[in-house]
């Protein structure tokens, strides 16, 4: 079952999911996401967004494997561009977007994470990656575009996509990829307060210069070629194989 809630905070709209126990992305909740960060996001009343999980330890452990798993093969792919679409929806929001990190965010979490603005991460739990390597497919040029300009060191940046590293939040701090590490506790409380202060900010300007910083990641050829060799590799067999690994909770067997 999805759960996506709403509640205002002032000026700060809070968009928390909650669906236990890890938090996984189904189709439904990419589109309950999707469509209440876009309310958020055309609501004059709204200055501010925070992105949030109502379970402890995890922001979002990615995509539900077992119902893309269960799709047929020519409909996965809609699993992937929802998630894309979603991630989009935020860094396309006229607004300061918070993410409050509680926990892992990893995968398709992180793909999330990472079309927030702040990201404000648990110092306990706290882990990110971006692992897609690992089973058979790439996070695209255009996320990885988006790691690249978050990071300030090209080595872990190297390590998370073509190693499949898992970066903790000390780590992660250290390397740009988040912008606050407090205890788990406190991880909701200072998100909310920091989305408060921005909220402040003059909302035309804000939206102007979002919109400045952003456009390489939005550009249309970096998704046109993102979007084909994303499609080419899930029809693949490294794919199918590292898919199935993961739904097994085996290693993949990439050897012929």
């Amino acid at each position: 079952m999805t759960s996506v809630a709403v509640r205002d905070e002032g000026a700060v709209r809070v968009i928390t999911l909650t669906r236990p126990p890890g938090n996984t992305l189904g189709l439904e909740a990419l589109a309950s996401l999707r469509t209440e960060v876009d309310r958020a996001a055309g609501d004059a009343r709204v200055r501010a967004i925070v992105l949030a999980s109502g379970l402890p330890k995890y922001f979002s452990s990615g995509l539900d494997l077992q119902e893309i798993m269960a799709l047929p093969s020519a409909r996965r792919p809609q699993a992937f561009e929802a998630l894309f679409h979603c991630y989009r929806a935020s860094l396309t929001a006229p607004k300061p977007v918070v993410g409050a990190l509680s926990g892992a965010a990893i995968l398709g979490g992180w793909i999330i994470a990472m079309g927030c603005d702040w990201r404000v991460m648990a110092l306990e739990s706290g882990k990110v990656a971006l692992s897609e390597i690992r089973i058979g497919l790439t996070p695209t040029p255009a996320l990885v575009t988006r790691l690249a300009a978050l990071s300030l060191d090209p080595r872990v940046v190297k390590e998370m996509v073509l190693r499949g590293k898992t970066v903790r939040a000390t780590e992660a701090l250290g390397a740009g990829l988040v912008d606050e590490v407090v205890p788990e506790a406190e991880v909701g409380p200072r998100a909310l307060a920091l989305a408060k202060q921005l909220a402040k900010l003059p909302p035309a300007a804000f939206a102007a210069l979002k919109k400045g910083l952003n456009a390489p990641f939005l550009d249309a050829e970096l998704w046109r070629r993102s979007m084909s060799e994303f499609s080419l590799l899930i029809d693949g067999p490294e794919a199918c194989e590292g898919l199935e690994a993961m739904r097994a909770k085996r290693r993949p067997r990439w050897e012929d």
